[in-house]
């Protein structure tokens, strides 16, 4: 194992303490310098920009995708964090203690800018940034949902497989096509590689293709990144449908009590054009990344961001809109983590037959609904699945027509964004390849090339998964896909 990287096992239910392996101080220096003049250097614009993102990234992503989805520590180390947090690796130290958290620091001089994520079962990964402790996270109370016995139905009603020989020749032939274009990964060098994890597809309500990558099955649940904005739309979807918020009414937020901010309702927040300052992106110090690996109550830290704009006139991509809803629906509900997760576990996963699916809550126990949405590949298609049927399900309006429809629609800020969900027109998809798409599509999307596409009219769910550095290249390949699975008979 390499140096700087330790396993400390669990004993007795708790975690193994360990003391730094030595490191000589040529060797310090050397690594020092590497390091630095990588980043000086270095014309890329990377997490490393900023320590604190580079660590809290780093030890959220080996959390979340070995303790929570069971990936392989080495797999999930080498070839989608190392690639992705350059040049930290040259001057860290990562803490693995399966079963129980990941500790990632730097030992630049003077600045450490440790990051603990821990894992709960049932909650998933947190991270543990300054203001918070492990102990008191810990010592949250909370209760995780019993899961029922899965049915043997077909999907999306339960765990049956994939109904392939509904497939006329002609469309398992396309199918097969396109699976081997999404899982075709020809780069050498990892940090451009796609890394594609799963390829699923639905049509008529059926599942009809399922693929995925060598040592990966389906009931391992995978980080959606962004796609958790869309969840999260659905689940402000389910409490304006009970009555527990009206759409037209401001947020009530207690910080927006007086002011401007009083003003700004549910539909502009989950329009995202409440009018607030944001800047987004991954790539160095960001308020996104301050906000996620740095800040233990992410919602009201968003959520103090200065009003730049009349909300609702705007569009601003935001990571921390969607965490300023989980906090006020979580508020709503009674003010737990608790309450908020039974509700969506009870409301949505439970009638959808989404199983060990979680939101990973943020050190003060709110889901972070920007980013940390940790569902099966099946489970995601599902959610799909439910958008294109117009949020009714097995029989039953979960979703009111009205409330889905806005959630749909263009809002007034954007033609591109409804309520947390993309819709056509995007930019981002190339002009010709738009040209082919029906206008009623819209889609899911997390970094690093997560999709869910649907498209209501044709019946059709597209979900692809990875960890891909040339996302780009993802995007196009799911859409070229989802062009010819529409113009198919």
């Amino acid at each position: 194992m390499r140096r700087g990287t330790r396993f400390a096992p669990r004993q007795h239910g708790e975690p193994r303490m360990n003391t730094p392996l030595p490191r000589p101080a040529s060797l310090r220096l050397l690594a020092l310098a590497c390091a630095l003049g990588a980043w000086f250097c270095s014309a890329r614009a990377d997490l490393i920009d900023d320590l604190p993102a580079g660590t809290g990234y780093a030890a959220w992503e080996l959390c979340t995708r070995t303790q929570q989805s069971g990936d392989n520590y080495l797999r999930v180390r080498w070839s989608y964090t190392v690639p992705k947090v350059q040049p930290l690796p040259y001057v860290w130290d990562v803490d693995y203690y399966p079963g129980l958290k990941v500790d990632v620091r730097s030992f630049v001089p003077f600045i450490t800018n440790k990051r603990s994520a821990i894992y709960r079962k049932g909650l998933g990964c947190t991270l543990i940034p300054p203001g918070a402790t492990e102990a008191a996270v810990r010592a949250q109370p909370f209760k995780a949902v019993s899961l029922g016995t899965p049915s043997g139905q077909a999907w999306p009603v339960g765990e049956g497989p994939v109904q392939s020989y509904l497939n006329s020749p002609a469309l398992a032939q396309l199918l097969a096509r396109h699976g081997d274009r999404i899982f075709t990964d020809t780069a050498t060098k990892a940090g451009e590689k796609q890394n594609p994890l799963a390829f699923l597809v639905a049509r008529d309500g059926r599942l009809v293709y399922e693929r995925y990558a060598k040592g990966y099955d389906r009931n391992q649940p995978q980080l959606g990144w962004s796609m958790t904005k869309s969840l999260t739309g659905l689940i402000a979807g389910l409490m304006a449908t009970d009555g527990r918020l009206s759409l037209d009414a401001p947020v009530g937020l207690p910080q927006w009590s007086a002011g401007a901010k009083a003003g700004i309702t549910w539909r502009q927040l989950l329009n995202m054009s409440p009018g607030l300052a944001w800047s987004e992106g991954y790539a160095g110090a960001s308020d996104a990344t301050q906000m996620l690996f740095s800040q233990p109550d992410q919602g009201a830290w968003a959520a103090e961001r200065t009003l730049t704009s009349p909300p609702g006139t705007v569009f601003t991509y935001s990571t921390g809109f969607p965490n300023i809803a989980m906090l006020r629906m979580k508020q709503l509900l009674g003010g737990t983590h608790q309450a908020l997760h039974d509700y969506y576990q009870q409301r949505l996963f439970t009638p959808l037959g989404i199983r060990n699916g979680i939101v990973e809550p943020d050190a003060t126990g709110t889901p972070v609904g920007g980013a940390r949405g940790v569902l099966r590949p099946v489970d995601w298609l599902r959610l799909g699945q439910l958008v294109a049927q117009g949020g009714h399900w097995n029989g039953q309006t979960l979703i009111a027509p009205e409330v889905m429809q806005f959630l749909v629609a263009a809002s007034p800020a954007s033609a591109e964004y409804g309520g947390y969900i993309w819709r056509q027109p995007a930019t981002e998809i190339p002009e010709a390849l738009r040209a082919r798409l029906p206008a009623d599509l819209v889609w899911f999307a997390g970094h690093m090339g997560q999709f869910t596409v649907i498209v209501p009219s044709r019946n059709l769910v597209v979900l692809r998964m990875g960890v891909s550095f040339e996302k780009d290249d993802a995007r196009r390949r799911v859409f070229e896909a989802v062009a010819d699975l529409v113009e198919q008979p």
